[in-house]
């Protein structure tokens, strides 16, 4: 949808209920004329049922249907109740629910995570993990920080949102005049593909786009791709919104728009293409290039597995050092409110540390899992049979150098940086403004 207003996350509902102790109800016979023989034999326990909320659309939500039935003829005292959550729109959802009627197994994004754990409406497993021996160094460093809440542990990685990678379609590529093997390097080479690609009707609608632009999140991947960190230390004084380097990458954002036809334009465009992950524009043929996660290969594999393209970098800025960045994770949480938190925990284990983890990110989708040891031989054989860019995906997540900060106040920032973005482009504000405006409420924020 283009042109949403920035609208502040609703306050995080308080006074959420504090985990309330399970019921335990015992079953009654039904009086008999005569007593039931002695088998010897304990009563068969009724399972549990567990309900889990997940993000996992499209082709996802049946593979991840597979490795649940696989952790249901493992564990049979265990019944799953998966809910697919719309994505996006999934929040709203979430925080209602941890206030009251909370599943017992979540999926949750870094930007409502923390506000959930400093709230007290997440349950820490740091005696979980210690009494079932698992380890944080089994996590790549980076995606177990965002699990942390003041000193303690308030979930265990999913997923991480830290391979933002350029997808580009070689075909057209080569007739942009560009090395199809090679893609988009450097902001230039981008400029070049949306000003030779982009095409449109005979009214100036948009055809075809050189580059699908993510919004104020193509500012944010520019400021980190060219060298700077917006967020430093979290802290008043590290907060560097108004700088040259981002300036910089948001005057390149809005130079891409104006090539690709303008932010009306592309807007419009996009909003016609419908959802960006399960319908990709590049791979329907209405986009020469992307930035997308690694999940999109598993996408391309399902809906257009002839589509000759490749991944690589997304491509940097004019500054000498380019950072790559965790934007954030989708943690496994337990709710304070669960109903079943033991077989909660048995689930989240199996899917985050255990073999549905493997089985779902690495063989299965062909994607990095979050578990180091399972991206490397012998658990990446299956991988290398999906994915022809594996070396490649795990060559981006190996450089990781920085992650934004797990703070109650990210989302409140981010709607800021948001709004900034949108009132330049709806030349509302000059870029210095914006940036200038931007600088003052993100400190007070973090102040």
């Amino acid at each position: 949808m283009r042109h949403v207003k920035p609208i502040g996350r609703r306050q995080f509902l308080r006074g959420a209920a504090g985990g309330s102790a399970l019921a335990v109800l015992a079953a009654c016979a039904v009086p008999t004329t005569s007593e039931p023989a002695d088998t010897g034999e304990a009563p068969a326990m009724e399972p549990t049922t567990v309900s889990f909320w997940h993000i996992w659309g499209g082709v996802r939500d049946e593979q991840l249907k597979t490795v649940l039935d696989d952790f249901g003829a493992t564990h049979p005292e265990i019944i799953v109740e998966p809910l697919l959550l719309p994505n996006p729109g999934y929040a709203d959802k979430i925080v209602t629910a941890l206030a009251g009627d909370a599943p017992d197994l979540t999926m949750i994004y870094t930007v409502e995570f923390a506000p959930a754990a400093a709230q007290g409406a997440l349950q820490s497993v740091d005696d979980r993990l210690a009494a079932d021996d698992v380890s944080s160094d089994a996590w790549y460093p980076g995606i177990w920080d965002m699990t942390q809440w003041e000193g303690a542990t308030y979930g265990v990685p999913f997923v991480g949102n830290f391979l933002q990678l350029f997808y580009w379609n070689m075909d057209d590529y080569a007739a942009a005049g560009l090395d199809p093997e090679a893609g988009a390097l450097v902001w230039d080479d981008l400029r070049h593909v949306m000003s030779e690609l982009s095409t449109f009707d005979d009214d100036g609608n948009i055809d075809h786009l050189g580059f699908v632009p993510g919004g104020w999140g193509e500012w944010m991947m520019g400021t980190y791709r060219n060298g700077h960190d917006w967020y430093g230390d979290a802290t008043p004084d590290g907060i560097a919104i108004d700088h040259p380097l981002s300036q910089e990458a948001l005057e390149f954002v809005v130079d891409l728009y104006a090539r690709g036809g303008g932010w009306d334009s592309v807007g419009a465009a996009l909003e016609g293409w419908g959802n960006q992950q399960l319908g990709n524009p590049m791979i329907a043929g209405v986009a020469s290039s992307i930035r997308s996660g690694i999940f999109t290969v598993n996408v391309i594999n399902n809906q257009n597995p002839d589509l000759p393209y490749k991944l690589g970098k997304y491509p940097h800025g004019p500054n000498g050092e380019h950072l790559d960045l965790i934007q954030a994770c989708w943690n496994m949480v337990i709710p304070t409110n669960a109903q079943n938190p033991d077989a909660a925990w048995t689930l989240a284990k199996y899917l985050s540390h255990g073999e549905g983890h493997l089985k779902f990110m690495v063989e299965i989708q062909g994607r990095p899992a979050m578990i180091r040891d399972y991206n490397m031989a012998p658990h990446d054989a299956k991988a290398r049979e999906v994915n022809p860019y594996w070396d490649d995906a795990l060559e981006v997540l190996n450089g990781t150098q920085v992650s934004l900060p797990v703070s109650d106040k990210l989302g409140a920032a981010q709607n800021i940086l948001r709004e900034a973005f949108e009132r330049v482009m709806l030349e509302v504000d000059s870029v210095g403004d914006a940036l200038s405006w931007a600088q003052g409420e993100v400190e007070a924020i973090f102040a």
